[in-house]
This record gives C-alpha cells, structure tokens and sequence, in this order.
C-alpha cells in the first residue's frame, strides 16, 4: 500500500511576482532543477558526515525543509477569489511562475494549485511522490527490498515523484489536467490515513 506523507507548508506567502529561478543539471527525464536533491552520492556523502548517534533524513523532508526556509523569504501576496480551471486562475499562474522553474516555485506552484482547487490533496500528493516504498513484513519486521548501495535506497523514490520531471508552469498544469484520481487506487492520502489512525 502506499501511505500518502505530504505535510502542507505552514500558512501561505506568496507573492504577485515571479520568483528568481535557481536551476542546476540532472538527469536525463528530469528537470534540472533538483539535480541537488536526486544526486545519491551527495545522500551518501551526507551520510558518512554525520556523527554515529545521527540520522539522515529522507530526500523529501530534506526537500521541504529547504523549501519552508525559501518560503519563509518570499513576500506575501493575495489569491484570486475564483477556484478551480478558470480563466482568472490561469492567469495568475501564468504570470507568477514564468519561465523556467527552481524545485522551490515548482513545488509552490503545486501547492497554490491545491489552495485553488486546480488540484486535489491526493493529486498533491502524488505529484509530489509523497507515498511510502511498497514494503513487506517478515516475522514482524518492516523490510524494503530495495538494495542498500542503489540509487533507490538513498534516494527512497523521491527520483520516481513526477514533480521531478517539471520545468516549468505548462508542464505542471499539463500533468494536473491528465490526472485522475482512479489512476491512484491505492494511494491514501495523509488525511484518510490519520482518520484511520494508522499514523
């Protein structure tokens, strides 16, 4: 089963203007504006830096807690009165996020579509790959079959999340459009897992 894990950022601040766009290099498939974050080297490097008694966070909370620091600095700006596919709506996103983006504006573009009902909690989630590897248990205990030296293992399917392959605003809304909650059946977001209190 996969475990929907998206945590909304705390109260939106966002502004009318386009943002500064930061990107890097990455992989073929996926946009270059998280290269940083879909480099397993860098995850390995991290991990032999910390002291024996620490951990290393998932690539995603690494992910956001980057993003809530650059959302932290950005000015607060007020969304348009309408909801859903208007034309109203459109243009806001047009004008705010243009161009090629950085992962932090690809990740708030999602995240204001949401709070403008373009886009559902599950279809956040799963834009985002907000979901937990498939595992099994073994007399108990949790396993992943993933092996510890692949990118997959460091990375914990943070590479498979569509969000990853976004350049720009055209690319995000395409992906919103085609999106259909049945393609998703066994994906739970984090709201139904809490009501079920798995989590």
């Amino acid at each position: 089963m996969r475990l929907g894990r998206f945590e909304s950022a705390a109260a939106s601040r966002e502004s009318g203007l386009p943002f500064q766009t930061a990107a890097g290099t990455g992989r073929a498939g996926q946009a270059p504006a998280f290269a940083e974050y879909l480099d397993a080297d860098l995850q390995r490097r991290k991990m032999r830096e910390l002291p024996p008694d620490r951990g290393l966070s998932s690539v995603y909370m690494q992910f956001m807690d980057d993003y809530r620091a650059w959302k932290a600095g950005q000015p607060e700006a007020v969304l348009p009165d309408s909801r859903g596919w208007t034309e109203e709506n459109l243009d806001f996103l047009r004008e705010r996020y243009a161009g090629d983006l950085s992962a932090y504006e690809i990740y708030d573009a999602l995240e204001t579509m949401e709070k403008l009902d373009l886009l559902s909690e599950k279809g956040m989630s799963c834009a985002v790959g907000g979901h937990d590897i498939r595992v099994e248990l073994k007399g108990g205990v949790r396993r992943a079959d993933a092996d510890p030296n692949s990118d997959a293992a460091w990375l914990r399917g943070f590479d498979e999340a569509p969000m990853v392959g976004f350049r720009g605003l055209e690319d995000i809304l395409s992906w919103a459009k085609d999106f259909r909650e049945d393609d998703w059946p066994d994906f739970i977001t984090h709201a139904e897992a809490m009501a079920r209190g798995w989590i």
